[in-house]
């Protein structure tokens, strides 16, 4: 019985020896703290002190943007891309090195991050953010 005891003990001193190697190479612990930015995102706050100019683009639906939006903010989503971009390409507000914030409905909606992704990566745009928290974050300010 204490062969086995010693054995089960040696085999969790073995175990930890990864553990504590990978524990030392990692750079830094994963947060879980929720107000902690994603790639590519930004708080309301920040945006609101930068004093740059900003163009906000709201990527919710149609009947949320025409029941509240950001004021100044542009209609551009997913489900009407094509024609909503083609606006926002001709509605003269957009120029390079203005700083455009994308937000959606909450922390949890992620239609923000497929516009950005699709402003910035396939039209070449720059300067392009997504709110952390979206609407929520706006109407909580």
């Amino acid at each position: 019985m204490s062969r086995i005891l010693a054995n089960a003990v040696f085999l969790g001193l073995l175990a930890l020896v990864p553990a504590v190697v990978w524990g030392l190479l990692t750079p830094k612990p994963v947060s879980w703290d929720p107000e902690v930015l994603k790639e590519g995102e930004v708080r309301l706050a920040d945006v609101l002190q930068s004093g740059e100019e900003i163009l906000w683009i709201d990527a919710r639906s149609e009947s949320d943007y025409n029941k509240e939006h950001i004021p100044g903010a542009i209609l551009l989503n997913e489900d009407r891309w094509e024609e909503l971009f083609m606006q926002f390409m001709m509605s003269g507000r957009w120029r390079p090195g203005v700083k455009i914030v994308v937000y959606c409905g909450s922390s949890g909606c992620q239609a923000s991050h497929a516009v950005a992704e699709r402003l910035s990566k396939k039209s070449g745009i720059h300067n392009v953010w997504v709110l952390k928290g979206g609407w929520e974050a706006w109407i909580k300010k």
